[in-house]
């Protein structure tokens, strides 16, 4: 009796044990997987104020708001993915419309009649782009440049050439095929088995909970 409650201690402790194991496994898999997540930038957000007398006068990143960045000469610098907004603030509330050069959008897009009335576009293709107004085409356009987002590429080197030696011809040995002991068949079949049983135990316990 009391080696029976001796291993029934046993196999409760290896059982406590291998869910451990098996939690620590999956925690170890979700860091793995949201660390490949993790090596990717995640796109930018820009903030464009716009009125009637300077134009685009100043630019604000505003996602994810840590990033350091110049804004000179009406020139914004972004990357493929990165999502610029426009937001009016002429005086005296006037109407503005935002239009690009290269006809990225339709003007009505662009059509902003009030204050705080705003506008955006995610930049998907690399590329220098010209930003106007319509209403005051005599203030300075908005270039913004795109740049293609680099991804590693896998190199592989060149196979290094190697001198090939023609062999002496040799006389041909045929060998007869080796049929496979069983033991080694047993020991799968056997090991399969643990598995089995291990698996069967393991649920056994945590239905028991």
């Amino acid at each position: 009796m009391f080696y029976i409650l001796e291993s029934t201690l046993i196999i409760s402790d290896v059982m406590k044990r291998s869910r451990s194991v098996i939690a620590l496994i999956f925690i170890v898999m979700l860091i793995i997987l949201f660390s490949s997540y993790a090596d990717a930038a995640p796109p930018s957000v820009y903030r464009v104020w716009v009125d009637d007398y300077y134009g685009f006068y100043q630019v604000r990143n505003i996602e994810p708001g840590n990033i350091t960045f110049k804004y000179v000469n009406n020139t914004l610098n972004i990357n493929v993915g990165d999502n610029v907004i426009w937001e009016n603030q002429a005086y005296d509330n006037n109407e503005l419309t935002i239009l690009s050069e290269q006809n990225l959008w339709d003007s009505k897009y662009g059509y902003l009649k009030y204050n705080y009335r705003s506008f955006n576009y995610t930049f998907m293709q690399p590329g220098n782009y010209q930003i106007s107004i319509k209403e005051e085409p005599r203030l300075r356009h908005l270039t913004i440049i795109v740049a293609p987002v680099e991804t590693p590429v896998a190199t592989t080197l060149p196979p290094t050439p190697t001198k090939t030696e023609t062999p002496a011809p040799t006389a041909s040995v045929t060998q007869i095929p080796q049929t496979a002991t069983s033991g080694f068949d047993l020991w799968y079949i056997l090991l399969a088995f643990i598995v089995v049983v291990g698996l069967v135990v393991f649920i056994y316990s945590i239905k028991k909970q």
